[in-house]
C-alpha cells in the first residue's frame, strides 16, 4: 500500500478517535468532574509532556512561537470551555454536529483579518449550516437549547483559533506553538477551577473510571492523533487532510448513539445532515 493511502486510512482513524472524544467527555462530566477541572487536567498534563519533550530534544524555541502559543491558548480554552459546559446541557451527538460547523465560520473571521470577502459558495454553505443548527437546536416551544447555544459559541471560538494560528504560523514550529498553547490553556483552566469550582482539581479523589476516561482523552485524542496527523500531512495535501477529518462529526454522533444511547430523532438526523453537508461542501471547494 502506498504511503498516501496509508495516511488516508490513518486520518480516518484520527477522525474516529476525535469523534469518540465527545461521549468520553460526556462520561467524565457525568461522573461529577467539573468542566474547568476537566480542561485544566487535559491541557496542563498535555503541556507538561510536550514541554518535557522539547527539553529532552533541546528544541530551539523562538519568542514568536511562545507568544503565538500563549495567545492561541487563551482562544482555545474559551472555545473548549463553551463546548464542555455546553455538553452538560445537551447531548454528545448534538455537541459533535454543532462543533463541527466551526470550519464554516473560518472565512468570515479571516475576512476581518485579511479583508478578503468569502466566496459565494461559502455564503451558500453558511445558510445551509445555520438552517441545520436551527433545526437541531430549537425546542418544541421554539426556544434554543442552552447547551446548543454554548456549543455554537464554541464553534466560533475554534474558528477564531484556526485563523489566529493559521495567519501567523508561517515557518514556525507547530509542536512548539502547540506546547505553549496547551500550557496557556492549562493555567487558565486551573485558575477557573479555583475561582468558580472551589479548586476541586486539588481536593478530588479520582476513581478508576474517571482516570481511564481522562487518560484516553489525553493520550489518544491529543498525542496519538497529533502524531498521526503530522505524519499524514507530509504525505497528502492539506485540503485532503481537512476533507477526511470532517468525518469526525459523523463519528462523534455514531459513538454518542452507541456508547451513550443518544436518540437519533428525525430532528437530530435532518439537522446533522445539513450541517455535515454544508461542511463537506465548503471543504470540497478547497480542493
Amino acid at each position: 500500500m502506498k504511503k498516501e493511502n496509508i495516511s488516508k486510512v490513518l486520518l480516518i482513524l484520527v477522525a474516529m478517535i476525535w469523534g469518540s472524544g465527545f461521549p468520553a467527555t460526556k462520561i467524565i462530566l457525568d461522573t461529577g468532574v467539573q468542566p474547568y477541572e476537566f480542561l485544566a487536567i487535559r491541557f496542563f498534563i498535555t503541556a507538561v509532556v510536550m514541554l518535557g519533550i522539547m527539553g529532552i530534544k533541546k528544541m530551539k524555541i523562538e519568542k514568536g512561537e511562545i507568544k503565538l502559543g500563549l495567545v492561541a491558548g487563551i482562544v482555545l480554552f474559551l472555545a473548549f470551555a463553551f463546548q464542555t459546559v455546553g455538553l452538560v446541557y445537551t447531548t454528545a451527538s448534538k455537541n459533535a454536529f454543532i462543533t463541527g460547523a466551526n470550519v464554516i465560520f473560518v472565512p468570515y473571521i479571516a475576512w476581518i483579518f485579511t479583508k478578503q470577502r468569502p466566496k459565494l459558495l461559502y455564503i451558500f454553505s453558511s445558510i445551509i449550516c445555520f438552517l441545520g443548527i436551527g433545526i437541531l437546536s430549537f425546542e418544541k416551544d421554539l426556544t434554543v437549547n442552552f447547551g446548543d447555544f454554548l456549543t455554537f459559541i464554541c464553534a466560533i471560538g475554534f474558528a477564531l483559533q484556526i485563523v489566529v494560528i493559521g495567519s501567523r504560523i508561517k515557518n514556525r514550529n507547530p509542536f512548539t506553538i502547540n506546547g505553549f498553547q496547551m500550557f496557556s490553556a492549562g493555567i487558565i483552566g486551573i485558575l477557573m477551577n479555583l475561582l468558580v469550582e472551589g479548586g476541586t482539581i486539588f481536593t478530588r479523589s479520582y476513581d478508576l473510571k474517571q482516570i481511564l476516561a481522562l487518560t484516553y482523552i489525553i493520550a489518544f485524542n491529543t498525542f496519538i492523533c497529533y502524531s498521526i496527523q503530522t505524519y499524514a500531512q507530509k504525505q497528502i495535501n492539506p485540503s485532503q487532510v481537512s476533507l477526511i477529518l470532517t468525518t469526525e462529526i459523523i463519528f462523534g454522533a455514531l459513538f454518542s448513539i452507541l456508547v451513550l444511547g443518544d436518540k437519533m430523532t428525525l430532528q437530530v438526523l435532518v439537522g446533522g445532515i445539513l450541517i455535515f453537508g454544508s461542511v463537506l461542501l465548503s471543504e470540497i471547494k478547497k480542493r
